[in-house]
This record gives C-alpha cells, structure tokens and sequence, in this order.
C-alpha cells in the first residue's frame, strides 16, 4: 500500500518537531500482539511541546494521526498504518506526588504506577498493576479490573488536540463510561492526568497487588503475545465461558489461536497475522451464535 508519508515531508516533521522520524516502522515492534504491518512514520515526542509540534505539523499537512500507546489492546492491520503513528511513551512518563494525588505523564505504564503509589502508601490503583498498557490508552478507553476502572479516581486530564490546542477537562468532564471516554472521539491527545487516591499502609498495598497478580497468571496466558480480552463480556457473565462451552479453546487459524488458558484471549502461537486473528473471531462468533 502506499505511503502517504514522503521522505521530503519525512524531513520536515525532523525539523519541526526535533526528534526522530521512523519510516515503514513494522507495527509489530510496538504492539503486545506482535502483529502489524508498517506505519508510514511513527515519531516519539519526548515532551508536551514536541507533541504539540507533530500534531499542528501533522494539521497543517492534512495528515491522519494514529495515537499509540504501549501497543496493547491493538490489532493492527497487515497493511499498517497509514500516516503519522504518534507513540506516547519516554519524556511523557514522569510522576509526582501531591498529598493523596499523582500526577502522571500518559506515558507511564500502569504497573510502573501502581508500584509507586504502592511506595508512597496510596491505595486505590492497586488494581491496575497486572495490566500492560499505558495510562494514555487507560483513560481513553476507561480501563479497569476488579471492579475498579482508572476513571473511578481520575480528577484531571491535560490534552492536546489534533489542531495543537491544550485543555484540562474534569474528571467529570471526560465522559467515562464503560470501557470508553471522551478520548475515545480521537480528537485530542492526554499527555497527563491528575489521580485521586487514599493514604494506605505500603505493605498492605503490596499484599493486594501480589494477589492480583497471582490471579492473573493462574487465570490468564501471560506466556503467550495477546492483545487481552477480545470480547466484551455481555451482562451478567464473561464471554470466555461462552467461547469455553462452545468447545472452541485450542481453535486455530494461521499461527492465531483460541487460548487454552482464557477462553476469551486470543494468542500469537507463531507468526500469526492480523488476517489470522480476524477470522478466528469470526469463527468464534459465529459458532457461539449457533
């Protein structure tokens, strides 16, 4: 497929931005699936202000932008990524503390929060330790797990819109619901949020976060690429039992695979394709239907 990044608007984006731009950059690199064909250009702003600068770059060149995070919960298609694929990662992962709050750069990882706020006695994030993304992708799509999500203590959002423009919008604001947000439109980027916890003693945190994870890798196929749960569960009980009733567990089509761990994960037993994956779902749909 051809790219609609240029070599000459290649350089310019180095210019205007000041940092590295990665041509054809094998999306497969970037994502926990380890599946996806090559984003046209794929930069890392190390600071809000270099953000800024792709994004009214990318405006200005009628260029569409791809937010990523740290690639988990993704597909990407074998054919890539057309345009500018903007990783929000190192440089925007910085945390500090205010009394029962943090304040974090979307960047960060969630496990590598939950274990700071562990450190400086603050509960409430506990839950977020056994989860791979960033808290850019978090927020967008309202993550959570044990019947927390990362909107149930997020006061703040700093963003930046496609244009180049910055807000701050409320907790309330965000329009959090589930497993989405008003992230979730596209048109803007966080690069920080403002969390609210409690004061908690450290070595109880830890206790419940060593639980989680214990959880999860009885329960989950930690061993295996994935891209997490790719159903979502209807009302009432997980789609993994469904999948499990239907007798689909081991199904494989390509080198992708119904995990024999969690119904409701499909892994990458070996060099599976995004073509892989989309017609095992389909399977998978279909048959549990019937």
């Amino acid at each position: 497929m051809t790219s609609m990044v240029s070599g000459e608007q290649a350089r310019r984006l180095e210019k205007a931005y000041g940092g590295k731009v990665m041509i054809s950059e094998p999306m497969k690199k970037h994502t926990s699936f380890q599946i996806g064909g090559p984003a046209d250009a794929l930069v890392e702003p190390h600071d809000v202000e270099a953000l800024r600068r792709v994004l009214q770059w990318a405006w200005s060149e009628s260029l569409p932008v791809f937010v990523l995070g740290n690639g988990t919960n993704l597909l990407v298609a074998d054919e890539g990524i057309r345009g500018i694929v903007v990783r929000v990662g190192p440089g925007l992962d910085g945390i500090t503390f205010e009394g029962e709050c943090v304040r974090a750069g979307t960047g960060v990882s969630l496990p590598a929060l939950a274990r700071e706020c562990a450190d400086h006695g603050l509960s409430g994030f506990e839950w977020a330790v056994g989860i791979p993304g960033s808290l850019g992708g978090a927020l967008t799509m309202n993550a959570g797990a044990y019947s927390h999500t990362v909107g149930d203590v997020t006061r703040e959002v700093r963003m930046v819109g496609l244009d180049g423009a910055l807000s701050v919008k409320t907790g309330e604001e965000m329009q959090f619901a589930q497993r989405s947000s008003r992230l979730s439109h596209g048109d803007s980027i966080a690069y920080q949020a403002l969390l609210a916890l409690r004061p908690a003693d450290p070595g109880s945190v830890r206790a419940r976060m060593a639980e989680y994870m214990k959880d999860r890798k009885v329960k989950q196929p930690l061993h295996l690429p994935s891209a997490g749960c790719v159903f979502q569960n209807p009302s009432g009980r997980g789609a993994g039992r469904y999948i499990d009733a239907a007798g689909l567990k081991g199904l494989r089509v390509g080198g992708a695979e119904v995990s024999q761990v969690h119904a409701n994960f499909i892994v990458n037993a070996g060099g599976a394709t995004a073509r892989d994956v989309l017609i095992l779902m389909g399977v998978i749909r279909r048959t549990v239907y019937e």
